[in-house]
């Protein structure tokens, strides 16, 4: 038996949306926090990411869910999204998950810009025990020209719009505002820059061909971490499909679960 409780943490002037999930039975020693993508990506990966967090929760993991400040049902407006403000909820949601369940342990894991911060965060807490990077966003420039390549694909398809847009101080990417402080910070990610290292024990997942030579993995075998790399022949979940349907890749699910189990107590 488990049990899903939404709420609210953090700062008051800056309030962040949660999901706890809480196991009933076989409590583990170790709690999960899940760092998302953002956009569209967040809407796609939604299902998926949520049916994670009810495996990890039968496993008796205690799981932790949250919303960027800025985005899905936290405070603040999209357009003041920020990497560094990010990088500090996923800092805030660790020390609430810690706080509701008295663990110590935290095992991170983080899909496509969530896998970025959590490296980000890992490196400079350092305490993290255990990190899964779910097909992450190395560079945050090619990033960046993905989606403006994945947009350019989809007005394609589309009818383009009679008349003139007002000017705006953000751009607009597949339905969501890219400010010109976020854009210049997403292209100033670069993992493999990132010389300490993220976790104790890290699960690198790769199912992303263009992700496939990043060198990546190559950069975290350098450091002190326990690495495992899996490669899954599975679709990238965070793109639009043909049907509109959400995909769950049940072996990538179950990859994680099993790794973490191994892991973490």
């Amino acid at each position: 038996m488990r049990t899903v409780l939404p709420l609210y943490f953090g700062s008051p002037e800056k309030p962040l949306f949660g999901c706890y999930h809480e196991p009933r039975a076989n409590l583990r020693k170790c709690a999960v926090v899940i760092c998302q993508p953002i956009g569209h990506e967040y809407i796609n990966c939604h299902r998926a990411l949520r049916q994670l967090a009810v495996r990890l929760c039968d496993a008796g993991f205690p799981v932790f869910r949250f919303d960027y400040y800025g985005c899905g049902d936290s405070s603040g407006n999209a357009e003041e999204g920020s990497i560094p403000q990010w990088v500090e909820d996923a800092s805030t949601a660790i020390t609430e998950a810690r706080r509701r369940t008295g663990l110590v342990q935290v095992c991170l894991i983080g899909l496509r810009l969530g896998g970025a911060l959590s490296v980000m965060i890992g490196a400079r807490r350092g305490d993290l025990e255990s990190l899964v990077l779910w097909d992450p966003v190395v560079n945050g420039k090619s990033y960046f020209e993905g989606l403006l390549l994945l947009q350019k694909e989809m007005l394609r398809l589309r009818s383009k719009p009679s008349r003139a847009q007002k000017p705006q101080s953000y751009m607009d990417v597949l339905g969501f505002p890219f400010s010109d402080f976020l854009r210049a910070e997403l292209e100033k990610i670069n993992l493999l820059a990132i010389g300490r290292k993220p976790a104790k024990n890290v699960l690198v997942i790769q199912s992303d061909e263009a992700g496939k030579n990043s060198g990546f993995e190559d950069h975290l075998s350098h450091t002190e971490a326990h690495l495992q790399y899996q490669r899954f022949d599975a679709p990238p979940i965070w793109l639009p499909t043909a049907t509109g349907s959400l995909l769950v890749p049940s072996q990538v699910l179950q990859a994680v679960v099993s790794w973490t189990c191994r892991t973490c107590s």
